[in-house]
């Protein structure tokens, strides 16, 4: 999400613009829209001190205009900020960091509002218009289209899903905490093939190789595992696509920044900084009122006090009627849902249903 706000600020200003990559996840796509003398990567699978000591030496000889701690900026990314020279040095805060320490030694600091997506706090800080809602990915969609076309086309045809309307399907997440019910993904897609003749491609990493395709079998033929790819090969996938189902996700990320309408079934993570980015785009949660929360770390389910019941109890019965009439709108007034639609559908037990800034629609049930 960082690199589509940097995208912008090339496209506004004539920038020669170098970026560190603070994981080793973000590396394939900074990769894949910078040059590569011009990334600089915090190895996550290194000991830190090893870091320090290699982006040190490269950068200490470099001297940048402005150097920008892109929006989250937590420990690894203040320390290279702190390696760089420059001018100037922005970052952007929110009072929740634990390295209270860079509002004083960066002179240059906003405050970022409440509720702001990251994309929209990274337009903020890089001093790039924003226009309401800008469509980012604009390099990494042009990437998928001219070098990965001939992979999906490939994809579909050998799946017989050309010509079909199909979803991608992520039944996967960072942690078991974000992740739906395997059975209830099955059972909704189930549901969907029944009432609209939908395909499912099954996505995600090479370590959820083994969900994908128990997922893949319970939904059956219907349902294409995609076994093994690169981020980019999914990506092409992702892109043909009519519609994403998943969890708060990476590749529920890449779906929103290709332009493909995303459905996510959501569990404890701040919606407001992290939902996909854009109109057309639905959120589906139970609004119990310790979600967001980040209190914990590493097995998820273990220590949550509540059991995850963000994620565990957000049921079938809530997300079916949504998704299908989501499916009804888009073969039926082609075109994506929005709020009205759902607000048309008087269900028992919604609580709420509201747009984000950036366009991004949230059903809220009741917790």
């Amino acid at each position: 999400m960082t690199l589509c706000a940097a995208e912008k600020l090339m496209e506004q200003y004539p920038v020669n613009l170098s970026v560190a990559v603070s994981n080793n996840g973000s590396q394939e796509l900074a990769l894949s829209q910078f040059p590569k003398g011009r990334v600089y990567i915090w190895d996550e699978s290194d000991v830190a001190a090893k870091n320090v000591i290699r982006l040190g030496r490269k950068l200490r000889h470099m001297c940048f205009d402005r150097v920008y701690l892109a929006y989250p900026s937590y420990k690894r990314e203040g320390v290279v900020g702190l390696l760089t020279k420059a001018r100037e040095k922005k970052v952007l805060l929110d009072g929740a960091g634990d390295w209270k320490f860079l509002r004083k030694i960066y002179k240059s600091k906003i405050w970022k509002p409440a509720n702001m997506h990251d994309i929209n706090a990274n337009y903020a800080l890089f001093g790039v218009e924003s226009q309401g809602c800008l469509n980012p990915g604009g390099m990494f969609r042009r990437k998928i289209e001219n070098e990965y076309g001939n992979y999906a086309d490939s994809f579909f045809s050998e799946g017989g899903l050309a010509d079909k309307f199909v979803i991608a399907v992520h039944p996967g997440a960072n942690g078991d905490g974000k992740r739906w019910g395997t059975d209830k993904l099955i059972k909704l897609c189930g549901e969907l093939h029944d009432r609209f003749a939908c395909r499912f491609v099954i996505v995600g990493g090479s370590d959820e190789l083994k969900l994908k395709q128990t997922v893949a079998k319970g939904i059956g033929e219907s349902a294409v595992p995609l076994d093994s790819a690169t981020l980019f090969q999914t990506a092409s996938i992702i892109q043909r696509c009519s519609l994403f189902i998943g969890n708060d996700s990476a590749p529920m990320h890449i779906s929103a920044v290709l332009g493909v309408p995303v459905v996510a079934l959501w569990s404890y993570t701040d919606f407001h900084r992290t939902s996909p980015y854009g109109p057309g785009n639905i959120i589906i949660r139970k609004a119990y009122p310790c979600s967001p929360c980040y209190s914990f770390n590493g097995s998820f389910t273990d220590n949550c006090k509540f059991g995850m019941k963000c994620i565990k109890n957000l049921e079938l019965d809530d997300v079916l009627p949504v998704v299908s009439h989501c499916v009804e709108v888009m073969l039926d007034k082609k075109r994506r849902i929005n709020a009205e639609d759902v607000n048309s559908l008087k269900l028992n037990g919604i609580e709420k249903v509201y747009g984000l800034e950036h366009g991004c629609v949230v059903v809220d049930f009741r917790g």
